[in-house]
């Protein structure tokens, strides 16, 4: 069977979408993918789902669609009208099956059986092969596990199965850009060499121009069940099952090795693990000596303060770490027990904090995650947060988030329960970093404008916050709300446009 993967992220190292592939193509069938990155989009609005894309490039992939037996995408809840929009344009055009996978399918999987003549909930891998074997032979998938469904004969439910346990048997992303194909601009584009360096340049957690990431993962699941988070869904969905699986170290080197003797340019590695550290000590050894040996890139990973003790984190130092990222998200007991991480303390992260400055060199500068515009928190909770980050070793960068309320996650209930959002508020289509303007928002900048602490501890003495925060002072800075995002959006067209506009120029005219 002839089947077309979508992919309308901006990273199209797309680690979902070439994992399918290329487990599609060890079962016998033919697979093309095609990476839709909006970089126009970005370039002009500053985020890249909220346009659908435009008519001509909906033709050019349905052209390119047609022939196929079976069309496959991938999608998050953000991309939900993007993909909605190109998937019935591609159907006005040509007559093909498809096939929707990824979070949203999984958690709004009912919406999405409106679009898709077919639905996959959970991981796809061994689903999408049989629902290929299935169609391929004429045989309604009815029994599918994974697979949900709705045709004259009614509407199929099918149970999820259990996830894969040995993740060695998933063969390695597939890389055969011979078969691909990407979005520059507004043409769809052969995939060369020359444009997969430039679109894995310089983008995550290592932004210098000679910085050439590949992203790939060790595990899958996560050890948390953070009410924010997905991850906590996934284990609902999957109850019963384990969730947290690990490849073996040997099958991890392989596949980085593999991929650097096709690709020798990529010099820096991502591991997008949801919790790197987490694996043994021995598991970390055998991990750093391999890796070393065969690999010896710097790379990125996620730690949490509760993986991450000294011996860890000076084995992954040795190993090559050389750029991280930790949630804090907030330093208030009560806000934490909302989030379900009362594992969370403000002792255990300042723990971290000085085994990370002792074990690293002193120009290390990790990156602490904040989730800002909470509307359960009291204003203690938020000041909290701010003197705790306060006491934090330098050097540091903080990520800061606005509470972003997705279906299926613990909080998006509640939300709804507590009259905070509707059903027909699209709340999540935003920028996860699309903070309004106010006066804590600034309070926590000013931490990574490197403002010194005795001065951001002055501006939060709590009752001149408490007259910031009053509601005429609150309203008064609400006038700059729209000139603060207007400024913001045009600083990360700007920045986008200086990264890609070029480079769009060059291929697309």
């Amino acid at each position: 069977m002839k089947i077309l993967l979508i992919s309308p992220y901006l990273d199209i190292t797309s680690l979902s979408t070439r994992l399918l592939s290329s487990y599609l193509k060890a079962g016998g069938h033919s697979v093309v993918q095609v990476f839709l990155p909006d970089l126009q989009c970005m370039m002009e609005k500053g985020i890249d789902f909220i346009d659908c894309y435009p008519d001509e490039v909906v033709e050019q992939v349905a052209t390119l669609a047609d022939g196929f037996h079976l069309l496959g995408m991938s999608l998050m809840t953000n991309y939900f009208i993007k993909m909605t929009h190109l998937t019935r344009g591609i159907r006005k055009r040509i007559d093909i099956p498809v096939v929707w996978g990824g979070i949203h399918p999984t958690v709004a999987p009912e919406e999405c059986m409106d679009i898709a003549d077919y639905i996959c909930v959970g991981e796809g891998e061994v689903a999408l092969q049989e629902l290929a074997d299935n169609l391929q032979e004429g045989i309604r998938p009815a029994h599918v596990k994974n697979i949900w469904f709705r045709d004259e004969q009614g509407e199929c439910r099918n149970p999820v199965r259990e996830p894969i346990s040995d993740l060695d048997e998933i063969p390695f992303p597939d890389y055969d850009i011979e078969d691909q194909y990407v979005l520059v601009g507004r043409k769809v584009l052969p995939l060369s060499e020359y444009i997969l360096k430039e679109m894995v340049r310089g983008r995550v957690h290592f932004n210098e121009p000679h910085h050439y990431i590949y992203e790939t993962m060790w595990t899958r699941g996560c050890p948390h069940h953070c009410a924010y988070c997905i991850n906590n869904y996934y284990r609902t969905l999957y109850s019963g099952f384990e969730m947290v699986r690990r490849r073996s170290v040997d099958n991890l080197i392989e596949e980085i090795r593999s991929i650097r003797e096709r690709f020798p340019w990529f010099n820096r590695i991502n591991f997008m693990d949801d919790d790197f550290a987490s694996a043994s000590n021995g598991q970390l050894l055998h991990f750093r000596d391999r890796y070393k040996k065969e690999i010896n890139c710097p790379f990125f990973s996620l730690l949490s303060v509760l993986s991450s003790g000294e011996e860890k984190l000076s084995i992954l130092f040795d190993a090559g770490l050389r750029r991280t990222e930790i949630g804090i998200q907030s330093l208030s007991p009560s806000t934490n027990r909302l989030y379900r991480r009362e594992y969370f303390s403000m002792e255990k992260l300042l723990k971290l904090a000085g085994t990370v400055k002792r074990v690293f060199p002193p120009e290390f500068c990790p990156t602490y995650d904040v989730i800002l515009e909470n509307p359960w928190e009291s204003l203690d909770d938020v000041l909290l947060t701010l003197r705790g980050v306060l006491d934090l070793p330098r050097p540091f960068v903080l990520q800061l988030f606005s509470l972003t309320f997705f279906p299926g996650i613990t909080l998006f209930q509640k939300a709804m329960e507590d009259g905070i959002i509707s059903g027909s508020d699209a709340s999540h289509l935003k920028e996860d970093h699309d903070r309004g303007f106010g006066y804590l928002n600034l309070l926590f900048v000013l931490v990574n404008k490197r403002v010194p602490n005795c001065i951001i501890r002055f501006l939060s003495w709590k009752p001149f916050v408490e007259v910031m925060e009053s509601t005429p002072i609150k309203w008064f800075l609400s006038l700059f709300n729209p000139l603060y995002k207007v400024l913001k959006k045009r600083s990360i067209c700007r920045s986008q446009r200086k990264r890609f506009g070029w480079f769009i120029s060059e291929h697309s005219g």
